[in-house]
């Protein structure tokens, strides 16, 4: 199973926290708003039976690559085919250009570009639409976790390395998305996470320092951004402290949905 390392070594880590108010709460959106097996595996699993359908009969003659199957492709995203995801892998972490990129290097050297071919791309966007839109499984109750917080004052905004249409139909679906004031994905610009561009471009648009706010995401690449952007604090969605994607992560700023979050920032030190 291809893994990534998504974190910056160079840097020591998060700031001291509480070092100043937290006015922003930035979040990730699937396996912490979402229910990401919920509502993602039937696609990804419907776009790996897509693309295994339009691989060539025929390979050329120098061609050595092994014939790849569904569950090799699913398996090499992290996932497997009754759903059950590695959370440090691509289909957990990555962005729809990762896996492309991962499938690209099990398939024949005749198969088409999975990142430029039109069709195919044509294609998996009707399946997204098909099998999401109208669909989305919220994480338990995050509306009224949500609401609370924003009621409270706090800036809330999405990062996450969907596209940022697809998440704003997620918030739709689940009557959200009015208590977000931004939305930024991996086709917004920035460049999907860890990388900080788009966590620091939200800090830029509210005026808020990274120090002054929390990121609150699952994966490995949600602590790297947070990581290294420099917040003030990451907060861990996980169904069980060993699901951290890493030990550094205190296991008290570990919480198992939404609903303790208002609590948990509540509580932070000041």
């Amino acid at each position: 199973m291809m893994r990534v390392n998504y974190m910056n070594t160079e840097l020591p880590g998060l700031p001291p926290a509480g070092s100043k108010p937290i006015k922003l709460i930035i979040f990730d959106k699937d396996g912490v708003i979402l229910d990401l097996a919920a509502t993602w595996f039937p696609v990804v699993y419907a776009v790996a039976e897509y693309t295994i359908s339009i691989i060539p009969d025929h390979t050329t003659a120098v061609q050595a690559t092994p014939a790849v199957g569904l569950d090799d492709l699913l398996a090499h995203i992290g996932v497997d085919a009754a759903g059950n995801i590695d959370h440090h892998g691509l289909f957990a972490a990555g962005t729809f250009t990762d896996i492309c990129q991962a499938w690209q290097t099990l398939l024949p050297d005749n198969m088409i570009d999975l990142l430029t071919d039109t069709s195919y791309n044509a294609r998996v966007n009707e399946l997204v639409i098909e099998l999401v839109r109208g669909r989305s499984v919220a994480k338990g109750d995050v509306k009224t976790p949500l609401t609370m917080l924003s009621n409270a004052g706090y800036i809330l905004a999405l990062l996450t390395n969907d596209n940022a249409v697809s998440a704003l139909q997620n918030l739709k679906d689940l009557e959200i998305d009015h208590l977000f004031a931004t939305i930024i994905g991996a086709d917004s610009g920035f460049g999907g996470k860890p990388a900080p561009h788009g966590l620091l471009h939200i800090c830029d648009s509210h005026g808020v320092m990274p120090d002054q706010t929390i990121m609150v995401g699952d994966t490995i690449a949600d602590y790297g951004v947070a990581i290294n952007a420099r917040v003030q604090n990451f907060i861990c969605v996980a169904d069980d402290i060993s699901y951290r994607p890493d030990r550094a992560i205190d296991p008290d700023l570990v919480i198992p949905s939404l609903g303790a979050l208002p609590s948990l920032i509540e509580n932070l030190p000041r």
